[in-house]
């Protein structure tokens, strides 16, 4: 078999079982509008499976970035960590690109590095865009909370919701320089002015724990990154083995203790 029949045939697999996810994805909308919780389930978990047979049947750097982020959704769904709302949404928002997802290979020999797809791969698997929605779901509740009274306040509130809104799900650059002009906010600024007033003390609390939470997923998504480009281009270009070098991926923890204390649990010092 050519090279190119055997990317023709890859081709073929891949595009079956794609629409057998699609057919599952189908069925599990039919159930989310019923009542019978235990058919939600069933066919979210065959939904879940199919997801995997699609993973599995192609590399990491060909997955579009809705599988890596559908895969995540159905297992908190069929877990304890999503809702039955969350899951429409997601579907509401997917299904169309997902369907409608059209599947190119080329001959391996004239094919380019993709490294934005190593990234939106693990980023999609990871649980950054729901910890930047509780981010912002906080900052939004601080916003709206009415003890908030400085107009330079509220205006970096709103710009700050703003701008991780809309890099939440954007490229590497936009998601990382999101994330560093959110910390330079709250480092530099929001927490010392907001952290004594006793009314947001539940809130900023919570933002507490989810910025470490978040910083933490960061060096995770990272490490991986970093790790899988080493691994794609060692593995095509062989004079490149133990030699090849992307520093220019790399996540810095230190500076994230916003409350100046060594034991908060923002206090980080790991680089990637």
């Amino acid at each position: 078999m050519s090279t190119n029949e055997s990317v023709q045939f890859h081709l073929r697999f891949v595009k079956e079982k794609h629409k057998e996810l699609v057919s599952s994805l189908d069925d599990l909308v039919i159930a989310l509008v019923g009542e019978n919780v235990e058919n939600k389930k069933s066919k979210a978990e065959i939904a879940f499976r199919k997801t995997k047979d699609l993973q599995a049947s192609i590399a990491k750097t060909d997955a579009p970035p809705w599988l890596g982020s559908l895969s995540t959704g159905l297992n908190y769904f069929i877990g304890p960590t999503w809702n039955q709302n969350h899951m429409i949404d997601h579907l509401i928002k997917n299904i169309e690109l997902i369907r409608n997802h059209v599947w190119k290979f080329e001959n391996p020999s004239e094919s380019a590095f993709d490294f934005d797809s190593i990234y939106e791969h693990y980023r999609a698997e990871s649980r950054l865009p729901e910890l930047f929605d509780e981010i912002v779901s906080i900052l939004e509740e601080i916003e709206k909370s009415g003890v908030v009274d400085s107009l330079t306040m509220m205006k970096g509130l709103g710009k700050v919701i703003a701008t991780l809104k809309k890099n939440r799900d954007g490229s590497y650059f936009s998601i990382n320089s999101a994330w560093e002009f959110l910390v330079s906010f709250l480092k530099n600024y929001m927490w010392a002015e907001l952290s004594n007033i006793p009314m947001l003390g539940t809130a900023m609390e919570a933002l507490e724990k989810t910025i470490k939470e978040t910083s933490d997923e960061m060096f995770k998504v990272h490490t991986s990154v970093e790790k899988e480009m080493r691994t794609v281009v060692e593995g095509e270009v062989k004079g490149l083995r133990d030699k090849s070098s992307f520093n220019f991926v790399s996540y810095d923890k230190q500076g994230l203790s916003l409350l100046g204390e060594p034991s908060s649990a923002l206090s980080v010092n790991e680089k990637v």
